[in-house]
């Protein structure tokens, strides 16, 4: 028999939250990771959701971290799969359930992922379009209302709404530490191909994804913003274990980084030498990360949830 828990990282979540939780429609438990939301988030699902198992934190953990948390407290209830879901996410006609009686019978897949249709279901969210139109085996047909019910074999589909295997969980683990927001999914299904572990989207189970109206913040040289950008740019390229790690390419990056300053100390720019000396530092800090990254993801095992 399937146990499953739907895991949810919450971050001012007041928007969607009661939707999102009213969806899931005794598919499965649910755990509530909350990244210590200054809304009423907590509160509100104390009071309206009994049922759901809350662990509020004093900090941000970031995406994967927390996701991590909760898949390890799902694994104490000795769960068969996990569903990650988005806190802005809605599923629609038990497409949970049917992703995981697909998983039950076809053990290949690791990673199922739902198609993500908007938030009005008036057609594919805008990111998850660009996965399926940049996959070779995509077609239209795919998604008519007439097509056979199928999957996808992908590369990759962002973590939005993801049903993992306990098996997945066993060769893989949880989400790299080494990306604190955003990669951390890509860097899961790097892992998955290298353990030959199947990622697929169905095309007969549906969520909605409702995140078009988000304002989001142009990212300012040598802001927060910009440095992890750039972590997650490196760690993404160099973490990869399908590929070897190149010495000579990682010493390109610190190369760069030192031009930079040489070139913005010769036009007195003290700021921008202070950025890219600080950019400088953190490739180096993150080329220690990414070894350990690798050496850890090459082996099968319950990485970062035991």
């Amino acid at each position: 028999m399937a146990k499953v828990y739907c895991i949810i990282v919450s971050y001012n979540a007041m928007p969607w939250i009661e939707r999102c939780l009213s969806s899931i429609n005794d598919q499965a438990e649910v755990i509530l990771v909350d990244n210590n939301s200054k809304d009423e988030t907590v509160l509100f699902v104390q009071s309206n959701f009994p049922d759901v198992l809350i662990f509020p934190q004093d900090t941000n953990l970031g995406f994967g971290k927390a996701n991590n948390l909760g898949i390890s407290e799902a694994l104490k209830r000795d769960v068969s799969h996990v569903f990650l879901m988005n806190q802005d996410v809605y599923i629609e006609d038990n497409a949970l359930t049917k992703l995981v009686e697909f998983n039950i019978k076809n053990t290949e897949y690791g990673i199922l992922s739902p198609t993500h249709y908007n938030g009005k279901g008036t057609g594919l969210d805008f990111q998850f379009k660009k996965y399926l139109t940049t996959n070779h085996s995509y077609s239209n047909s795919f998604l008519e209302k007439t097509s056979k019910p199928k999957v996808l074999d992908v590369l990759f589909v962002n973590a939005a709404a993801w049903l993992i295997s306990k098996d997945c969980l066993s060769v893989i683990g949880g989400f790299d530490p080494l990306f604190f927001h955003y990669g951390e999914d890509e860097n899961y299904c790097q892992r998955a191909r290298f353990h030959n572990i199947k990622i697929g989207i169905a095309n007969f189970a549906l969520i909605k994804h409702d995140r078009e109206k988000r304002n989001t913040k142009l990212e300012v040289d040598f802001s927060k913003k910009y440095f992890t950008a750039y972590k997650k740019l490196i760690a993404l390229k160099y973490a990869d274990i399908n590929l070897p790690f190149s010495k000579e390419a990682f010493k390109k990056e610190i190369t760069k980084s030192r031009k930079d300053i040489l070139k913005s100390l010769l036009k007195f720019n003290l700021t921008h030498a202070k950025g890219y000396y600080k950019k400088l530092s953190l490739a180096k800090n993150t080329e220690i990360e990414i070894m350990a990254s690798r050496s850890t993801n090459i082996k099968k095992g319950y990485h970062y949830i035991s």
